[in-house]
């Protein structure tokens, strides 16, 4: 059953709420993060159960959803693809156990990836990135006037953190086009292949 633990109504209803989280997760360790989470946004609603998710998504507007991967009653991908069709799109960080599992959720449009295991604290600074170009485009859209319903669907789009390299070649198939989409360290990021679907270590670049 989802949680919801609510502030302050959002000055800009219909748009995406730069304050406010979607967080689906079973693991234990969700309800720590979402505990720490609750001290820095304006609403922070939980849940475990993927009907629960799709049905806050169809009347709700959250900056930022967090889907973790094997959910008990569905796909990670489809809940994915399902926040990606709403007509002004939230990001979507996606906090899957293995890497493997990371090019089906690149393909379904997710922004960012966290592997875990993670800290709090990591999760926290992914979702100030996040959240911060949420309210930037806010502030912006605001700035012109424009009501949120006759906003483009595009222009509160924000900069996630996977990166493309359209030039790079698989190692595996040799396809032409690799995604990274989180780091190891300074020197080592993880890179994944949307064509056959491998993901594999390497030398991080700078984008």
């Amino acid at each position: 059953m989802a949680i919801s633990f609510r502030a302050t109504a959002p000055a800009f209803p219909s748009a995406p709420s730069a304050s406010e989280l979607l967080l689906v997760d079973g693991a234990p360790e969700t309800a720590a993060h979402a505990e720490v989470l609750r001290h820095r946004y304006g609403v922070v609603t939980v849940t475990a159960d993927e009907h629960a998710a799709f049905q806050f998504l169809q009347r709700s507007n959250p900056a930022v959803v967090v889907i973790g991967a094997g959910l008990k009653d569905g796909s990670s991908a489809e809940l994915c693809r399902e926040a990606k069709l709403k007509p002004l799109r939230p990001s979507v960080l996606v906090t899957p156990d293995r890497p493997d599992d990371v090019p089906v959720l690149l393909a379904a449009g997710c922004d960012s990836v966290l592997l875990k295991p993670f800290s709090t604290s990591l999760l926290v600074n992914r979702l100030s990135r996040l959240v911060r170009s949420n309210e930037l485009r806010l502030r912006a859209a605001r700035s012109r006037g424009r009501a949120a319903h006759l906003l483009d669907p595009t222009a509160l789009r924000v900069a996630g953190t996977n990166c493309e390299w359209p030039s790079s070649l698989c190692p595996y198939c040799s396809h032409q086009g690799v995604t990274s989409f989180d780091y190891l360290s300074n020197r080592r990021a993880w890179y994944a292949c949307l064509e056959c679907k491998n993901v594999w270590m390497a030398k991080r670049r700078d984008s």
